[in-house]
């Protein structure tokens, strides 16, 4: 059973780590309930055979109160039960869903091109909400239905071989069935989740894009899509149902047989005198109770196959760790930091270089700007320097340290990236500068605002840094969102300010308005910028054109700008 649901499952008992109360709490509920529920049917056996013997009244109550004891106990029981593992299942599930988030966190873009958000969604939170329920209900469920049938069993030996030995073996052939066909429906399942996941990135892409959709004509071509995954959804999620259900009503017919064959029997035995009325009403008591968890096991199991692939599917993202960062645990030393790129090679994918052998070293305070078309690897230089990829060949340094060897925090904390696209969360004006960090004091909150120009901006807003910015309330423009991206490094003052693009989605006046702020910034700063717009560059000291992931061009900015044989020059000219 390598595979099979219970051992997919297994993988989470490593999350139970802490929880020990709870886990020897459940330890004892579940058997005490287990012995309740056999006790019931000898307890009204004794009721039966001394009321047809006419035995005093006292007796009779005796019985019966302590029938009406057993259901009230297992009633609290079946509540603790219940209570106890639904808390353990959403604790330990919550640990796993942090940890997802936490990896997720560490992972570079190529990881959020092969995973788009709706699917990251469905199992960061859809796969473990379903491990919570059989966490909570399924698994203890499945477990104590074994064990009731063990009892049951042993309840019926000492109550009567012969009718033990009619019910021993329909249970060993259904648990025999259960083990050789469970985990059947597991690629079925697996199949179904997979499209499930599908079709929540398709809706979560094309919800993101419905006004461009809309406006160009692309509606009934969305619906026509979302029909083809419905179906194709569809028909995966019937094929599971159909394998997870065969077997499940083969063990109800066997289920039905043995207890009409338990009926035959002790009404045989009774019938020569060899079965008491009360005996007889226990065994077959037994046996509709026996009947329970078998129905039950092979009902609810497919759910565990679900959540079995659930768990698959959350160890494939976990297995996910290419291109995780620096993991190092040196620090960068104090004041200003230089940088440099001796020699780097580099490639998204085996074959397809994108940087060849690319070099350059930054002075402490020096600025460089970097130039080329699309495609050239621009973006992947400052990405090697932010520690977001590792080079194939090369090295990458800043500080003098490189920085494959440095500890994260120690490299974020004293170098800041600014992209093109600026991330504003449903969150205050102030928690979207901090970043949640709640120590930060406003006072320098708002220095950061007035560095990046936004002082009149923000204190026109109607609850000043408490004003809730983001999706579904306080919207920005494009030039207001990159200057709170500046506002953003002023307030972190780091050593070392890498810039991709900044003033890609601005309009030249727009732009114009930001340079000042970003001059400010880059003052004193050692810098990388790069920028499509070469005339954007006349702050920086020096340049570097990329082509084809090749240096073709490195020197001074005013140099290069003066010579008309430069690259940098006809670039300046075509812009």
């Amino acid at each position: 059973m390598a595979g099979s649901p219970l051992r997919q499952l297994s993988v989470l008992f490593r999350y139970l780590r802490g929880e020990r109360p709870s886990v020897l709490l459940l330890a004892v509920l579940v058997p005490l309930g287990i012995g309740l529920q056999l006790v019931a049917p000898q307890m009204l056996r004794r009721f039966i055979d001394h009321t047809l013997s006419r035995s005093p009244s006292d007796l009779l109550l005796a019985v019966a109160a302590w029938y009406l004891a057993a259901a009230l106990g297992l009633l609290v029981v079946t509540i603790g039960c219940d209570a106890v593992a639904a808390r353990l299942a959403w604790r330990t599930t919550n640990r796993l869903r942090a940890d997802l988030v936490a990896h997720c966190l560490r992972r570079p873009s190529r990881f959020y091109q092969r995973y788009p958000p709706g699917e990251l969604v469905d199992r960061v939170d859809g796969d473990v909400t379903r491990l919570a329920a059989v966490m909570s209900a399924l698994l203890l469920e499945v477990l104590a239905q074994m064990l009731l049938v063990v009892g049951i069993l042993g309840a019926l030996f000492q109550l009567d071989w012969r009718l033990a030995l009619v019910f021993a073996p329909f249970a060993l052939g259904t648990l025999l069935l259960l083990r050789r066909l469970v985990g059947k429906a597991m690629p079925f399942v697996a199949a179904r989740q997979t499209a499930s996941a599908e079709l929540l990135g398709f809706l979560e892409e094309r919800l993101a894009g419905a006004e461009d959709l809309r406006t160009n004509g692309a509606s009934a071509h969305t619906l026509r899509a979302l029909e083809t995954r419905q179906t194709d959804l569809y028909l995966k999620a019937r094929r599971a149902a159909r394998v997870s259900v065969r077997w499940p009503a083969t063990v109800q017919g066997l289920s039905t047989v043995s207890v009409v064959l338990a009926l035959g029997v002790s009404v045989w035995l009774h019938g020569r005198g060899q079965l008491s009325t009360g005996t007889a009403f226990a065994c077959l008591s037994y046996a509709m109770l026996l009947r329970r968890p078998l129905l039950a096991v092979t009902t609810r199991f497919h759910d565990l196959e679900g959540a079995a692939v659930s768990v698959q599917r959350l160890q494939e993202l976990l297995r996910q760790d290419d291109d995780v960062g620096p993991t190092g645990t040196r620090h960068l030393p104090a004041g200003p930091l230089g940088a440099r790129l001796d020699r780097v090679s580099f490639s998204y994918d085996p074959g397809e270089p994108v940087l060849r052998d690319v070099s350059f070293r930054l002075r402490p305070g020096e600025r460089l700007g970097i130039v080329g078309r699309t495609g050239s690897g621009k973006s992947t230089v400052v990405r090697l320097l932010f520690g977001l990829h590792q080079p194939v060949s090369g090295g990458v340094s800043v500080g003098g340290q490189d920085v494959a060897g440095l500890d994260t925090r120690a490299l974020r904390s004293r170098v800041a990236l600014v992209t093109q696209e600026v991330q504003v969360f449903h969150a205050t004006l102030r928690e979207n500068l901090t970043f949640f960090d709640h120590s930060v004091d406003d006072r320098r909150v708002c220095a950061a605002l007035e560095e990046a120009g936004l002082t009149d901006w923000w204190r026109e807003l109607p609850d000043g840094l408490d004003t809730v910015l983001g999706t579904g309330a306080r919207g920005m423009s494009a030039g207001e969102e990159q200057l709170l991206a500046l506002a953003r490094v002023f307030l972190r003052d780091p050593a070392v300010v890498l810039m991709d693009e900044p003033t890609a989605r601005l309009d030249p006046h727009t732009e114009r308005l930001l340079m000042p702020a970003m001059e400010r910034l880059l003052e004193g700063r050692t810098a990388v910028v790069v920028q499509h717009r070469p005339h954007a560059l006349r702050h920086v000291d020096r340049i570097l054109v990329l082509d084809a992931g090749t240096v073709v061009e490195h020197g001074e900015q005013t140099v290069l700008a003066a010579d008309p044989t430069s690259r940098f020059h006809e670039l300046l000219r075509a812009g």
